[in-house]
C-alpha cells in the first residue's frame, strides 16, 4: 500500500525535473558569462542550487522510505524524460 499520495509524488518529481534543467540552465549561463569575462550572478546561482538540493532531499525522503510502490511509481514519472 503506497503512504505517498500519487500526486504529491508527481509534485516530486516536477520540482526535481525543474530543478535540474534550472541547474543545467544557470551552469551553461555561468560559464557563458565567464568566457566573456562578466561576472556571475552568485545569488542567482545559490537559490538554483538551494531548489535543486530542496528537491532532491524530498526524492532521498521518498527512497529513504522504503516503501516499494512509492519508489516505483517516483521512478517512473523521473524516467519518463
Amino acid at each position: 500500500m503506497s503512504d505517498t499520495d500519487p500526486a504529491r509524488l508527481d509534485e516530486i518529481a516536477f520540482h526535481l525535473l525543474t530543478a535540474q534543467r534550472a541547474s543545467r540552465g544557470i551552469r551553461r549561463l555561468a560559464n557563458a558569462a565567464v568566457e566573456i569575462g562578466e561576472p556571475v550572478d552568485a545569488a542567482g546561482v545559490s537559490a538554483v542550487l538551494a531548489e535543486f538540493r530542496a528537491a532532491y532531499r524530498d526524492v532521498h525522503a521518498v527512497l529513504a522510505s522504503g516503501n516499494a510502490e512509492d519508489i516505483v511509481y517516483l521512478a517512473a514519472q523521473l524516467d519518463r524524460t
